[in-house]
């Protein structure tokens, strides 16, 4: 699909959202009965209180698609930010500390999240809920300013169904109060629990030993998620071969340009290059690696690092081979108003998916993953952490040219 300019992106977002009020928020009023995909949400503002509390639709019944980035690739940036502004939100101030807690909500938004599929829940707000969308006016924007949810307004009251038909493996887990939360992470994805749903869970203080769990803010808790799940599988590595060949996969969606190149090596090593283009055609590019290890410091590019590590590991360990990886993304202006990292993710897990093309050189790997690109070779190669690492220690040196 032809790209489009951000003034044609952001109009578009606009329209629809009018269309979104007009057909179905203007009625809504201080009390609501409507599906919950389920979803609940912890802010992170004024940490460690939080606001805490339901995403639910206009609409009852099946409403999952509304909060479930695993189906959402495709889509268009416009609709992808409609899914989020039609959900409204409920907040009521809590402490992070779940065993100190007397808010009476939290333990009803953990039965909540743990319902195995969309559920009819009645809100009742203090006023009428409303948005301030000034997002869609920013001139510059990162992964961080991920739009959230739609409408909101302080909850006075909230009833869920008194029978929830629930997942027994979270069920397990959040009744299980000596396992850490680490174990329960990978306990659970193990298991086939998907990963928009654990960071719900670990967000709403249901993972971990009794004294220790806590509210997570929900931008938080995917990140810790995501890092959790990485670092697991990357041990699991360690005892698989290493690839043969350079493998490169490529895929573009919603403004962003992914381009991953895997490294034959014996060694996991990691890095992910960022370049965001403004209207102006400037750029901005940072990168994050780790060595031979994990990451010295956290992130810059933070909560994007880690959603990508997830899905390279997961290729690896389901074909049981290891390697190094370095992943290039190029984000074009028309990615208006990033949607979360779920789309890093998500999109690399997609070119993980494709055929993919294969090199005996490195050289000719990134030559070709830079073809399409706005930026040169040298650009992103120049700073390149794991570049440098193999030319110095030659572990892979007879594959350089």
């Amino acid at each position: 699909m032809p790209s489009r300019s951000s003034i044609e992106v952001k109009e578009k977002i606009r329209q629809n959202w009018n269309k979104l009020l007009r057909e179905n928020l203007l009625d809504v009023s201080e009390s609501l009965l409507g599906g919950s995909p389920p979803s609940v949400f912890v802010g992170s503002y004024s940490y460690p209180k939080v606001n805490i509390g339901p995403l639910v639709s206009t609409k009852c019944g099946d409403v999952k698609f509304l909060d479930h980035p695993e189906e959402w690739t495709g889509l268009e940036l416009e609709d992808l930010i409609s899914n989020r502004l039609s959900l409204i939100r409920g907040t009521s101030l809590a402490s992070a500390i779940v065993d100190a807690n007397n808010n009476k909500y939290v333990e009803l938004l953990q039965e909540l999240a743990m319902a195995n599929k969309s559920i009819n829940i009645e809100v009742k707000f203090d006023k009428k809920p409303t948005l301030r969308f000034e997002e869609i006016d920013n001139s510059s924007v990162t992964d961080a300013d991920s739009v959230q949810f739609g409408l909101v307004s302080k909850m006075e009251g909230l009833r869920i169904p008194a029978a929830i038909s629930v997942d027994k493996r979270i069920e397990k887990v959040y009744y299980d109060q000596d396992l850490n939360a680490n174990e329960a992470v990978n306990m659970l994805y193990n298991k086939g629990t998907e990963i928009s749903r654990l960071s719900k869970i670990l967000s709403i203080g249901m993972l971990g030993t009794k004294k220790r769990r806590k509210l997570v803010p929900t931008k938080w808790s995917i990140t810790a998620v995501d890092q959790i799940i990485s670092a697991n599988l990357i041990k699991k590595l360690i005892d698989y071969s290493s690839l043969d060949n350079f493998h490169l996969y490529r895929y573009a969606h919603l403004g962003n340009d992914y381009a991953i190149i895997l490294i034959p090596d014996l060694v996991w090593s990691f890095e992910m290059h960022e370049a965001w283009i403004d209207n102006d055609g400037k750029v901005s590019i940072e990168s994050a690696a780790e060595i031979s290890g994990s990451p010295k410091n956290y992130p810059k590019i933070g909560g994007s690092y880690f959603a990508a590590r997830v899905a390279v590991t997961e290729y690896l360990e389901r074909h049981r081979r290891k390697s190094a990886a370095i992943i290039l993304r190029q984000i074009h202006p028309d990615y208006v108003l990033p949607v979360g990292v779920w789309q890093i993710r998500e999109g690399i897990r997609m070119a993980m998916k494709t055929k993919g093309e294969i090199f005996d050189s490195l050289d000719k790997a990134i030559t070709q993953a830079c073809v399409g690109m706005n930026i040169s070779k040298n650009e992103w190669t120049s700073n390149s952490a794991i570049i440098n690492s193999i030319r110095q220690q030659r572990r892979i040196s007879e594959y350089i040219h």
